[in-house]
């Protein structure tokens, strides 16, 4: 008779149990409006594109007022590691957990051991004290309560994602924005001290930078920002979120990345050309390299010049010439375009942009997009369809008119209501991009094209 080595369930209940007990948790942290609201981490609805693209339109807005914008991004050492036991119970125990419910947690966090193996030699077994299991479900949404405070602690605006944050001042004065900065950082390094958090002050690691328009951030761009004589180095450009930013937000730097990602894949696609189908070739450009065309493509793409934009969409097209066995010169047409059933860079930016207003009247998007997006009601236009409609703010200068607030109203506004009124996102899109292809169809039919 054959052996069967029995199979344990244990670890399939544990995941279960964890989740059940993640949903309720985040069910009682939602309907008590508990979690702080700038947290874009690990919470539905909430992504780092969405703060992005806040992050994006808060600063060209300054620059729409003649504001600067300091901002220091503050890189944390092992946070999730070093989150103390016995002040996240306190802390629970603040927002309103009951006593089973604590008692629950602290039996997930004790008991855990650890050892350290160098060449095969390992260490004894030791208590864990400290920290919450990271790849398990629990433990980002427990950190998002240690951290839920931190804001409490600064009078300057506070972006989160998880671990990494960063504050921000708008002022015309930079010396307003340093005075600002200097005091909030310092409380904030206060509070990661009582938290037992440390912050990495290592090169690259926590920086400064200061936003401004073009012509103002030529004439003075000294941001001065230290915590006891350790100077905080400032940047012309800075990555947060995977995101490059430079001081007046032109976006060339994350699209010059881009073009350099999507051609090093692409060089890889083509080597293996010979073993793939075209439908194949395009589920792998779709996959590998569409993302890199999305990523936080509305805080970025907007400001490009004339010049990047094209060199968007010669990559574009070395994609389709590549997933169709074009030649290298073949032009690339409307008719290429519905095969592939591609939209340009262009139109797949608006559909972002048309996305992201569906999201927020279906209120499936963070609650701070409220701070960006307005909806137009019956005593503001006067029409039966006015709640399909978003209120276009009046902006002067370039930068301000390339702002999600103001280019998410004018994409919006222009699309038929029956389009606006479809019941998922995903139909949206797919019934979005239907609408550009007839519209270039028709550009086409009158030699627009």
């Amino acid at each position: 008779m054959q052996n069967y080595r029995p199979i344990s369930l244990l670890p399939l209940i544990s995941k279960i149990l964890e989740k059940v007990i993640h949903d309720q948790t985040q069910t009682y942290l939602t309907k008590n409006d508990i979690l702080y609201e700038y947290q874009s981490g690990f919470r539905k609805n909430y992504s780092t594109n969405y703060c992005l693209a806040y992050l994006s339109d808060l600063i060209s807005k300054g620059f729409e007022t003649g504001l600067y914008t300091g901002m220091i991004l503050i890189d944390l050492q092992k946070a999730f590691d070093t989150i103390d036991h016995e002040l996240l119970f306190e802390k629970m125990s603040y927002f309103g957990f009951s006593e089973n419910v604590i008692k629950w947690f602290k039996c997930y966090l004790s008991n855990r051991k650890f050892l350290v193996n160098i060449n095969n030699k390992s260490s004894d077994l030791e208590s864990v004290t400290c920290g919450v299991p990271q790849g398990s479900i629990l433990g980002p949404l427990l950190f998002l309560l240690y951290v839920n405070d931190m804001p409490q602690a600064v009078n300057s605006k506070l972006l989160l994602y998880a671990d990494d944050s960063c504050i921000l001042y708008q002022h015309k004065n930079i010396k307003d924005i340093e005075d600002h900065l200097n005091k909030d950082f310092e409380n904030l390094c206060d509070w990661f001290v009582d938290n037992k958090l440390s912050i990495h002050f290592g090169e690259e690691k926590t920086k400064s930078i200061l936003f401004g328009n073009k012509y103002r951030i030529k004439k003075e761009n000294k941001l001065n920002i230290s915590y006891k004589n350790i100077e905080i180095k400032q940047y012309s450009k800075v990555c947060y979120l995977g995101c490059i930013l430079d001081e007046t937000l032109s976006g060339e730097s994350m699209a010059l990345k881009v073009i350099s990602k999507i051609n090093a894949k692409l060089k890889f696609l083509y080597r293996k050309k010979t073993f793939l189908t075209t439908p194949l070739k395009r589920l792998l450009c779709n996959a590998l390299i569409q993302p890199h065309f999305d990523y936080a493509c509305l805080a970025w793409q907007g400001n490009l010049n004339q010049r990047l934009k094209k060199k968007l969409q010669v990559m574009q097209n070395k994609c389709i010439r590549y997933c169709l066995n074009l030649g290298p010169m073949s032009h690339i047409g409307l008719k290429d375009f519905l095969q592939i059933d591609w939209l340009s860079t262009k139109d797949r930016f608006l559909q972002c942009l048309c996305s992201t207003s569906f999201n927020y009247f279906k209120g499936s998007s963070p609650s701070f997009m409220a701070e960006i997006f307005e909806e137009a009601h019956q005593s503001n236009i006067g029409t039966r369809f006015s709640h399909l409609k978003l209120i276009q703010p009046k902006r002067k200068t370039n930068m301000g008119q390339n702002t999600l607030s103001f280019l998410g109203p004018q994409q919006w506004n222009k699309l038929p209501n029956d389009l606006k009124r479809q019941n998922t996102l995903n139909t949206f899109k797919h019934k979005l991009k239907d609408y550009f292809f007839g519209v270039l169809k028709s550009r086409e039919d009158m030699g627009f094209l």
